[in-house]
Order: structure tokens, then sequence, then C-alpha cells
């Protein structure tokens, strides 16, 4: 068994690493999107620019708000169906989550045009240049507010299928795209803030149009469906909201403390305070980016792990992914610490009493960054594994309650400092609350309850290496399973058969790299039926249908449908005929066989 816990960690590991460099390079990407129109803005702008982009900052919340609802809200809850292998749920889920962003983002974008205006002026406005920069970088925002918002959609849901490395790699053009274009419209057609609107929106354009290609597929485990009736839509729209809803209420919190905090700002250090919210604000995204590498790699994992009831893998998933957030905010609190002059330079900050602002905003900030690691961590841990109140009452606390009241109380007192004070308080404050309420409930920071893994009785599990040395001892495990739980002579024997030819499939498509790939086992009892899990970290490959030849299997080779031949034909031939049910999945990097005797 230790052997086992042993192989059993590993592999979690190595799944997390397989999401994390693709996830945390495409939530890189996006940062620094975000901070390229910074830069851009900062050195061909002017304060100015930086002062519009600051300000249209709820806006670009407002797009990462509908993606929180119905982009990671669905991917979580079709995490969890994927886990129990239902694909035409699954194919519901998408559908709804694409049309419902769709929908949003069009008519967002209208209501926006048409109450301009009135909208910047809210925002912050306070003079004559910066609402007329802010009025063209926002109007060109909304008016490519739609594919704004399918964009992080699309590239989610392509990392909830398997194409982790396919989505980082559109994030990535997107982001250099970003760059070209905003600084060609700067430069060739003197659009100023429009331009550098206009190059984000081009840019994510193109991250839609890459997408697509894959996205749409027909080798996809769901795809789009008929949209099912008005009711059954309102009823899937409201159970992903309530997988995205925590992650929204963080982004709309966001607007209304990025309100409070440029008035604050104005009044305390006028258009200077507002250029150095611009940067920390923008900074502490980055930070959310490399954290949201994080949760993005760890939301498939435990919406699988979650749906399927292994408790011991959803701790192993949370451990890692917390390590590795702890590592992320403390390195990056000592780049804002130690490089906080260079990153003055960066984002043209000059003046001296400017940057001595700046560099005591950074000082403070990087206090902020591990409070905050855990904060974010734990709100996303909870909205994966179902705890969606708990999520809740922490978003509203961390991103709304705290900041804006300690913003505003602090920022009186001490004036410009007040506002980075306000900011650090309010971590503090959450996260007192949070450890408070885990010592009052005694659950733990994780807050399992034992009944939520609750499994069937008698349950045959077993994790082995690829190799075959293992299955003779595999299927003497199983003969004395089967006596002990009582099942018959024949199902006893179909079982052993079943496994035995799945197994042989598996050792034989690992080929040279057995000490790396291992075959999971799981026999469970259903009334008077058994349920077989033949799992594997092989590449893709399916069973149930005709493949060519083995070593093009394992190199992924295979391109001429007309030459395919059975591999193993005989063996997965017998485990169709016997089985009364069969189907193969592929999830979150593993291959799923299920037979049903």
């Amino acid at each position: 068994m230790q052997e086992q816990a042993v192989l059993e960690n590993r592999i979690v590991r190595d799944t997390f690493m397989k999401f994390f460099f693709p996830t945390v390079a495409s939530s890189i990407t996006l940062s620094v999107i975000s901070m390229t129109d910074l830069v851009i803005a900062g050195n061909l702008v002017g304060e100015t620019g930086l002062s519009a982009i600051s300000l249209g900052l709820p806006v670009v919340i407002f797009a990462q708000i509908v993606y929180a609802l119905f982009g990671m809200g669905g991917a979580i809850f079709l995490s969890v169906h994927m886990g129990r292998g239902d694909r035409a749920y699954c194919s519901r889920i998408f559908t709804v989550s694409m049309f419902s962003s769709l929908i949003i983002g069009v008519i967002a974008a209208v209501l926006g045009t048409v109450f301009l205006d009135g909208l910047v002026t809210i925002l912050g406005a306070t003079d004559v240049a910066t609402k007329g920069a802010a009025e063209s970088y926002i109007g060109v925002l909304f008016l490519g507010l739609p594919v704004l918002i399918l964009s992080p959609v699309m590239v989610t849901f392509l990392r909830n299928d398997n194409e982790q490395k396919y989505a980082m790699l559109c994030v990535v053009v997107a982001g250099l795209s970003n760059i070209v274009f905003s600084v060609w419209f700067v430069l060739s057609f003197g659009m100023g803030c429009a331009g550098i609107a206009a190059g984000t929106v081009v840019a994510e354009a193109l991250c839609c149009l890459l997408a697509s290609f894959k996205l749409f597929s027909k080798k996809r485990m769901f795809g789009l469906v008929k949209l099912p009736t008005a009711k059954e839509t309102a009823k899937l729209n409201l159970s992903i909201i309530k997988f995205g809803i925590t992650l929204a209420v963080i982004f709309a919190s966001q607007i209304l403390l990025t309100i409070v905090v440029n008035h604050a700002l104005g009044n305390y250090g006028g258009l200077e305070g507002i250029a150095i919210y611009a940067v920390i604000k923008y900074l502490i995204n980055f930070l959310f980016a490399l954290f949201d590498g994080v949760t993005g790699s760890i939301q498939p994992m435990l919406g699988i792990y979650y749906g399927e009831r292994e408790e011991e893998n959803v701790r192993r998933t949370a451990k890692i992914g917390a390590i590795v957030m702890l590592v992320i905010s403390l390195a990056m609190a000592g780049l804002m610490f130690a490089f906080g002059r260079l990153l003055c330079l960066l984002f043209h900050i000059t003046g001296e009493g400017l940057t001595r602002e700046m560099l005591f905003a950074l000082r403070v900030i990087s206090v902020y960054c591990p409070l905050m690691a855990l904060t974010t961590f734990l709100n996303s841990f909870y909205r994966c594994t179902g705890k969606t109140g708990e999520a809740f009452i922490i978003s509203i606390l961390d991103n709304l309650i705290f900041p804006v009241s300690l913003v505003i109380i602090l920022s009186m007192n001490y004036g410009l400092h007040g506002v980075w004070y306000g900011l650090l308080a309010a971590s503090l404050a959450t996260n007192s609350c949070i450890i408070l309420y885990c010592l009052i409930s005694r659950k733990g920071f994780l807050m399992l309850d034992k009944n939520e893994f609750k499994r069937e009785e008698g349950e045959f599990r077993r994790i082995l290496a690829a190799e075959k040395e293992n299955i003779p001892e595999l299927l003497g495990e199983i003969e004395v399973y089967c006596d002990e739980a009582g099942i018959g002579p024949k199902q006893a024997y179909y079982i052993s058969l079943v496994i035995e030819e799945l197994v042989v499939n598996v050792v034989n498509m690992a080929g040279d790299n057995r000490k790396s790939d291992y075959v999971d086992i799981l026999i469970a009892r259903e009334g008077g039926r058994s349920r077989l899990r033949v799992r594997d970290n092989l590449t893709q490959f399916d069973p149930t249908e005709e493949v060519g030849d083995m070593e093009d299997v394992r190199s992924g080779l295979l391109d001429d449908a007309s030459e395919k031949t059975a591999v193993n034909e005989l063996g997965i031939g017998i485990v169709k005929k016997i089985a009364s049910e069969y189907s193969y999945r592929r999830t979150i990097g593993y291959n799923n066989f299920m037979v049903v005797l």
C-alpha cells in the first residue's frame, strides 16, 4: 500500500505539472497583454494614457465577470460531469455556456456604447483631457466586448479537454499580436488610446479564431449541440453560475473597489496617484495571473477527483497547489521589494515625488502578496469542491467589505498612503476571519467531509506500473477479491478476463516507458453487476475504435484511416462481446475505459 501511495503522489504531481506550465504561460500572457497596454500608454501617450487605461479597468473586469460566470463556472461544472462520464450533459453545459457568454457580451456592448459619456464620468474621469482619452479607449473596448469575453471562455474549455498546449498557443499568439497591433495603430495611424484598445480587441478575436479550430472539432468529448428548451437553459445557467459566482464576485467587487480607489487617489494624489494605482493594480493582476496558473491547473483535477470521490487525490492536489502558490507569492514579493526603481522606469514613472510614492506602495503591496496567496487558494479550492457558500463569503469580505471600507477610512487619516495600507489591512482581516472560522468549525482549512467521498463498500482498487510482470499478481488479487465479495465463478472469470485484456493493452502501449507509465484498476459492485474501470496515463487511445500499428499509436502518427487495423483486436473484441455496457473517455490526460458486467 505504501508503494501505491508513492505512485499516486507521483501521478498527481505529474498531472499537475502537465497542466501547470501551459496554464501559467497562458495566464501570464493574458496579464502581459494588460500590462502591454500600460507600457505603450505610458511611453507613447503619457500620464493621460495611463489614467485612461486605469479608468477602463472596470470594463475589462466586466468581461472577466462574464468569463467567471460562464467560462470558469461552466468548466468546473463540466469537469464534475466528465468525472461521471456523462458526455451528452457535458455538451449541453458547453453549449449553454458559450451561448450565454455571447448574448451578454452583445447586450453589454450595445448599452456601453450608448451610455459611454455617463459611464466615463462615473468611473472617475475628472478633467477634459482624461475624459477624452478614456472615452476613446473604453469606447473601442465596448465594441469588442463579445470577443473579449469569448476568448478566455473558449481557452478554458480547451484546457479542460486535454488541449493545454494548444490553449497556451492561442493565448501566446494573441499576446504577441496585441503588442504588434497596438504599437502599429498608435504610431502609424495616430489613434492614441483608441489604438491600444483596438490592438487588444483584434488580438482577442484572433485567439477566438484559433481556439475554434480545435474546440469545435468532432473529436472533442463535448461540442455544440442544439440549445435546450428555455426552461432547461435557465436551469443549466443557474447550475453553471453556482460554480462561477464566487470568482465573478471577486471581479465585480474589483469594479467598485477601483472606482473607490480612483476617487480617493484623485482627492489625495491627483492624476499622479491614479497613474501609480494603475501600475500597482496591474502588478497585482500579474500576480493573480500566476495564481491563476495554479488554480487553473488544479481546477480540472479537483473537479475530476471530487466527481470520482477520490479524497486522497483531492488532498494531494490541494497540497501541491498550495505549496506552488506560496512559493510564487514570496518570489513576487521579493521582486517588487528589490526592483522597485526598475519597475518605475519600465512604466515611465518619473519625478522624485512620484517615484518615492511608487516605491512606498510597492513595499506595502509586497507584504500583501503571501496573504493574497492563502485567500486565493482557499477560495478556488472551495469553489472546486462544492463549498460555494464559504467561497462566496470569502470573496465578499476580501474584495468588497474590507477593502472598500478600510481604504476609505485609512485614506481619510493617512492620505495617499492610506490607500496602500487599506489594501494590506483588508487582506489581513480576511485571513483572520478564515482562520477563526476554521478553528471554530474544527474542519481544517480544506473543510472536507468524509461523507462527501463515501463510496460503494467492497471496492477493489490497485495502481500498478505498466509492466507485464505485475499482471499475474494483479489477477491473483482480483481472484481473492471476487471470492471475498461473493461474486459467482462465471462473473469472476469474466472480470479477470476483461481486466487482463485491458491491462495487457496498456502494457503493450507503454513500450519502453514503463517506469513512468501506470495502470489504475477499479472494480465496484452495483446491485448484481460489476463496474470496472481501467485508467492509464498514456497517449490518447480509444480501444473501442480501430487503430493502426502499435508503434504508430505510441508516437501519435496515425493519419490514414483507410489503413487502420485493430490493436489487440481479439482481446478487445472479447471484452465488447461479454460486456453489457462499455465506454471510453479522455480526462485530464488519462485514458478511461469503463465496462459493466
